[in-house]
């Protein structure tokens, strides 16, 4: 799975966000940045894409499932006027979910500790 493009997509969408874009406008730039990495990417096209297409749609499913999941968090702070420490809550919560994801992406069969055969 191309990681980076994962990456590339939730940094535009988090940016687009943040610079107060509507959703249509965010979902716009989203694609374009997509896009144009795709084709930085694999300027040959379909002849350089490696991937599979079920591969290709669970790497697009990966992708949708994290923006919507952005775009809750992002929507439910922007409508809900909660306490500082409901807040940090949600900040906390909003983090937790950032570094469980990022280590998805990049350790997706999990981590290969060294463990000793017990004797």
């Amino acid at each position: 799975m191309d990681t980076f493009l994962i990456l590339v997509a939730t940094a535009a969408f988090i940016l687009c966000l943040s610079l107060g874009l509507g959703l249509l406008w965010t979902v716009g730039v989203t694609v374009l940045a997509v896009l144009a990495y795709i084709g930085l990417r694999y300027p040959r096209g379909r002849a350089d894409w490696k991937h599979q297409p079920v591969e290709s749609l669970y790497m697009l499913s990966t992708l949708l499932t994290m923006l919507l999941f952005v775009y809750v968090i992002y929507a439910s702070a922007a409508v809900l006027d909660l306490p500082w420490d409901s807040g940090l809550a949600v900040g906390v919560a909003a983090l937790a979910f950032a570094v469980m994801l990022l280590l998805g992406l990049f350790f997706p069969s999990g981590g290969k500790l060294p463990l000793r055969a017990r004797k």
